[in-house]
């Protein structure tokens, strides 16, 4: 005797709802990746184009007369609005540069890139001392290895307790 066996209704309807359910979850999980995909494409290229107005900024060599800058261009066939601020800061001859950029079509108040640099005449060139920032002449400049201080200080101190001489010294006299 051959016995034969078919699905309920019922197991058909929950076997529907559970495909159903699972089908929303991953076309959920699927717009997000594409919506994080796009987010981070946008605040990639945002601050792309940030870093690259610093940099033009700084390839001049001189701080831009403006305070503030704006502009539009075209990058990665796509419209871009930029600006471009420039704030003094406590050390004289370094000014901040902060610029920041967004999609033309983007909304108003979100600037997805944003980008913080620092330019100025106030830094030393290799080899030469440090400037002194803090303007107080008595204030000690900092010198490299191999470099001399400057007349009227002393020489940094070495990681050398005092009486150990280094191997290898005239002074050494172990054998």
């Amino acid at each position: 005797m051959k016995l034969e066996r078919a699905f309920t209704l019922i197991e058909v309807l929950v076997a529907l709802a559970i495909v159903a359910f699972g089908l929303t979850a991953l076309f959920t999980v699927t717009n997000q990746t594409a919506r994080a995909s796009t987010y981070l494409r946008e605040k990639t290229l945002a601050q792309w184009i940030a870093l690259n107005k610093i940099t033009e900024t700084r390839i001049t060599g001189q701080p831009p007369s403006d305070d503030d800058m704006k502009g539009e261009l075209k990058y990665a066939n796509q419209d871009w609005r930029w600006e471009l601020k420039t704030l003094k800061t406590p050390v004289k001859g370094i000014v901040r540069l902060e610029a920041r950029a967004r999609l033309d079509a983007g909304a108003e108040d979100s600037w997805p890139g944003f980008a913080v640099g620092f330019m100025g005449d106030a830094l030393a060139q290799p080899g030469a001392p440090a400037p002194n920032w803090l303007g107080d002449q008595s204030a000690t400049q900092p010198t490299g290895p191999g470099q001399t201080p400057p007349p009227g200080q002393t020489p940094p101190p070495t990681d050398q307790p005092p009486g150990d001489t280094p191997p290898g010294n005239p002074g050494d006299q172990t054998r």
